[in-house]
């Protein structure tokens, strides 16, 4: 497993033992379980048609829909940066992460900014939101599929 330099070797999160690096590393980039896939199944339940999975745009969006260019993001609380108030600051290398998950929410924006100018809606919908209240996601991406200007 590669380490950053400024980990300390063998300290440990309270998540088994492993530390933070190791627990992040195991977090796949597709078919998240609690986004994309949760994700998946409530497009499919609410009957949403006409939509791609990793579609090649700037970005990758989760979701698009070419024809009404719609694209969805389904973001991971912790790596994104959402003030959810349900992520832990990590105690070790918190310096490193919190350039890292700034950094992630500068890339954030500047996708955003890219697929607009394209002409592109964009919509973002939290991993807490996806969890607390999955209808009001999917009235938020038919408001989006409906309306010529989405913001």
């Amino acid at each position: 497993m590669i380490r950053h330099v400024t980990t300390p070797l063998g300290s440990a999160t309270r998540f088994g033992g492993l530390s933070r690096s190791e627990l992040m590393a195991r977090i796949p980039r597709y078919g998240n379980k609690t986004t994309e896939m949760t994700m998946a199944r409530l497009v499919r339940a609410n009957k949403l048609t006409g939509w791609r999975r990793h579609v090649d745009l700037p970005g990758k969006p989760d979701f698009a829909w070419p024809t009404e260019r719609v694209a969805l993001f389904v973001h991971g609380c912790f790596w994104h940066g959402h003030a959810c108030g349900r992520n832990l600051e990590p105690k070790v290398n918190a310096r490193w992460w919190r350039e890292k998950l700034a950094a992630n929410k500068a890339r954030d924006a500047r996708v955003r900014r890219k697929l607009r100018q394209r002409g592109w809606k964009v919509l973002t919908i939290w991993e807490c939101q996806l969890r607390r209240r999955p209808k009001a996601c999917c009235k938020r991406i038919r408001r989006a599929l409906a309306q010529p200007e989405y913001d």
